[in-house]
């Protein structure tokens, strides 16, 4: 599929940013995806002084190249949006909070522009919902921007759970809920796949089996939950076992439970964010992985342990369950630190079970990010945004 017409992507914060969480690998992976099925992209970036787009410089874009991410020579030859008169202007980062543009300067700086956003998750909301009252300030700008959201052109979501979950909030939030939002509010679900060629299985019979952990250290990932599961484990006698935990850290608080934890005896490794090879060579020391999240709105980590297969121990809620459906998981109540401990004791004792879940991997269908990127074109071409 070719397109005719120029798409505007916006990269202003994955350009700068360090690491490569799991926005930014949307951003990076769709972008190289669309450019692949021959989408014209120019790349924008944001001046916050003068508040308009400005094309990102030679650096920005070489550094949207790692990790796998387009070449800085596919782009197209920069465009000024707000002098255009046709096209569309597609958000995939989280463009919310005091150093992000409003909406309201999005659409001044490209007022010709079809404004296409993509929605990652309503968690900030979600969780304050739940009653945790230190979140509320992060709640009330998430929820600001996600009512923003009903009145773009277009708004894909990256699971039909997070799809759900915006017009669930739509519809409480507004005094009357248009039904066109049905129409143009629509699920979008992201790829399974990570650009290179996927794992052998794990062989069996290690004495000493290991798992792996790969998220931001921070609360809702709910790595404390998974420490006190494996804590009671460890006092119960299971230690054939060793973790090891790749991320960025974003909680002091989270860090220093596991500095506590290893303290303890706990045979945890903790080795921050790493590259794509690095990456690579755990998911291949890993006989299985956990991933704790008491929620997601798609869950790379769960996708990315089944790409390499790997059985993985997630959450059975919402985004977590749709990736858990189609086999190689173990399900738990990750809210429930024992259940976790059940979970995590039956992948640790039973062979058997881990082999079944290497089988049902086997019969999994990855999409893949090449589909992502013709879906959304087609959807774009329905929309009327774009001449294909």
């Amino acid at each position: 599929m070719v397109m005719a017409e120029a798409l505007f992507y916006y990269v202003n914060h994955t350009s700068q940013f360090q690491y490569n969480s799991g926005i930014q690998r949307c951003v990076r992976a769709l972008a190289k995806a669309l450019i692949s099925e021959g989408a014209s992209l120019i790349p924008v970036a944001w001046d916050h002084h003068k508040a308009r787009f400005v094309q990102p410089g030679a650096l920005a874009l070489q550094h949207l190249a790692q990790w796998n991410g387009p070449s800085p020579d596919s782009w197209q030859v920069w465009r000024d949006p707000e002098v255009e008169h046709e096209g569309v202007l597609l958000i995939v980062e989280l463009v919310c909070g005091r150093n992000n543009p409003s909406m309201e300067d999005l659409r001044s700086a490209a007022p010709c522009l079809s404004h296409v956003w993509l929605f990652h998750d309503a968690l900030p909301w979600k969780l304050a919902q739940n009653g945790r009252a230190e979140l509320q300030a992060a709640a009330q700008v998430h929820a600001t921007y996600m009512h923003g959201l009903g009145g773009a052109e277009l708004v894909v979501c990256n699971s039909h759970s997070s799809r759900h979950d915006l017009l669930q909030f739509l519809r409480r939030e507004r005094s009357t809920f248009e039904p066109l939002l049905q129409q143009k509010i629509l699920a979008l679900p992201l790829a399974e796949d990570f650009g290179r060629s996927r794992l052998p299985a794990p062989v069996a019979g290690a004495a000493s089996l290991r798992m792996l952990t790969v998220s931001t250290l921070e609360p809702r990932k709910n790595h404390a939950g998974l420490v006190k599961a494996l804590l009671w484990l460890w006092c119960q006698g299971l230690r054939h076992w060793q973790l090891e935990l790749v991320g960025w850290c974003a909680s002091p608080e989270i860090s220093e439970l596991i500095d506590k934890a290893r303290s303890l005896g706990l045979p945890i490794i903790q080795r921050g964010f790493l590259s794509d090879e690095e990456l690579l060579a755990c998911y291949g020391d890993a006989d299985f992985c956990v991933y704790p999240s008491l929620e997601e709105g798609f869950g790379l980590p769960v996708a990315e342990s089944l790409w390499h297969r790997r059985p993985c121990l997630c959450g059975s809620n919402g985004a977590l369950g749709e990736r858990a459906a189609a086999g190689g998981c173990l399900s738990v109540n990750t809210a429930e630190w024992r259940s976790i401990a059940d979970g995590l004791e039956r992948l640790l004792t039973e062979p058997g079970f881990r082999q079944l879940l290497s089988d049902q991997i086997e019969y999994r269908l990855f999409r893949r990010w090449s589909d992502v990127a013709r879906d959304l074109l087609s959807l774009l071409k329905n929309h009327s945004m774009i001449v294909l």
